[in-house]
């Protein structure tokens, strides 16, 4: 999986329209199930998964740190991880907008993820330009430009990508500036801009999940 191309597309258009994304979800989740399966031992339990199985739910924010954000454990929700997907920036250029909330930004341990791709549900587009790398396998630049065409932009991979756990995971990206002054903001030049990651997550055990939502996994 991962070969690396990708789409432009209106993420609602291609969800309700086009059936080779569907089979590209069903393809991922097939290969995480029997991933987890072979790693963990278990057997899927799907969203409520009872003792002994593994389960899955959405991407978390919190399994992620974002644009200045540091690694410690335990962490401070909002400090050391993401609360939600939308990030207050207040630099221009060239930034790490998201990576694993673990040292060496790790995805934490017992969590496996299948990305599909990067949805950004923003009136304004700040970032331009993006990269990745998914523990030593790095992807080329990518120009995110096109998508101001698009009303719902999403940028969609053809073939996902597997991040593993204890596995690094960076994003980077170019912030148009000049970075404007907030109105009500928190008092310094900042932007706001969500970056949510599509696909699942599928964790081990579901202690990990039932803690407060919005706080530090």
């Amino acid at each position: 999986m991962g070969q690396g191309g990708y789409i432009f597309c209106e993420l609602d258009s291609i969800e309700k329209q086009v059936p080779e994304y569907q089979q590209v979800f069903a393809q991922l989740e097939n290969d995480l199930i029997l991933k987890c399966n072979s790693d963990w031992h278990r057997s899927f339990g799907f969203l409520t998964p009872d003792a002994g199985q593994y389960g899955r739910t959405t991407i978390l924010p919190a399994l992620f740190r974002g644009f200045g954000q540091v690694a410690a454990t335990p962490g401070v929700a909002g400090t050391n991880s993401l609360i939600h997907w939308r990030q207050t920036i207040t630099a221009d250029e060239h930034q790490t907008l998201l990576m694993g909330n673990r040292t060496g930004n790790a995805i934490p341990e017992d969590f496996k993820i299948g990305f599909l791709g990067l949805a950004f549900p923003n009136k304004n587009q700040h970032i331009t330009e993006i990269k990745m790398q998914i523990g030593d396998r790095k992807l080329g630049r990518i120009n995110l430009e096109e998508m101001r065409l698009y009303n719902k932009p999403a940028l969609v991979f053809e073939e996902p990508f597997t991040i593993d756990e204890e596995q690094s995971f960076d994003l980077y990206g170019y912030v148009e500036g000049p970075i404007p002054d907030p109105l009500g903001g928190p008092g310094i030049p900042c932007i706001y801009q969500r970056i949510v990651m599509l696909g699942a997550a599928y964790y081990k055990q579901i202690d990990k999940v039932l803690g407060t939502p919005g706080a530090f996994i």
